[in-house]
C-alpha cells in the first residue's frame, strides 16, 4: 500500500515538473525566434545590397559566400568575406534553415518577406 502511495506522489511530481519545463521552454524559443527572424531579414537585406536581386530561397543564403565588391585606382575586384549570409541557423537535411520550433522559415521570393513557419507564429 505504501508503495502505491509513493508511486502516486512521484507520478504527480513528475507530471508537474514536466509541465513546468514545457512552459519554461516556450518563452525561450519565442525569444530565439524574434532574434532569428531579425537575422534572416537582415541577411536578405544584405544579399539584396550586394547581389542587387532577391535570393531565390533562404537555402541560397546558407550556401552563398559573401563577396564585397571594391573599387580602387587599380580597378575593380571582389573581397571574399569568410562565411555565408546565414551561418548560425539550424538547417534540415536538405539545407533549409529551421526556426527554433523546428519548422522551415517561410519566404516569398517575389517580395523578400521572411516569416516563421511554426504554426501560430506565421504573422511574426
Amino acid at each position: 500500500m505504501e508503495t502505491l502511495i509513493v508511486l502516486a506522489l512521484v507520478s504527480v511530481l513528475l507530471v508537474v515538473a514536466i509541465e513546468r519545463y514545457v512552459l519554461s521552454v516556450k518563452p525561450v524559443k519565442e525569444a530565439a525566434l524574434v532574434i532569428e527572424l531579425s537575422n534572416m531579414r537582415n541577411a536578405v537585406t544584405h544579399y539584396v545590397l550586394l547581389e542587387r536581386k532577391l535570393p531565390a530561397s533562404l537555402k541560397e543564403l546558407t550556401e552563398t559566400s559573401i563577396e564585397v565588391p571594391r573599387k580602387e585606382l587599380s580597378g575593380e575586384y571582389k573581397i571574399m568575406v569568410v562565411g555565408k549570409y546565414v551561418e548560425s541557423a539550424t538547417v534540415d537535411q536538405d539545407g533549409w534553415p529551421l526556426d527554433p520550433f523546428g519548422y522551415r522559415y517561410w519566404y516569398d521570393p517575389a517580395t523578400g518577406r521572411v516569416r516563421a513557419g511554426a504554426p501560430g507564429y506565421e504573422k511574426w
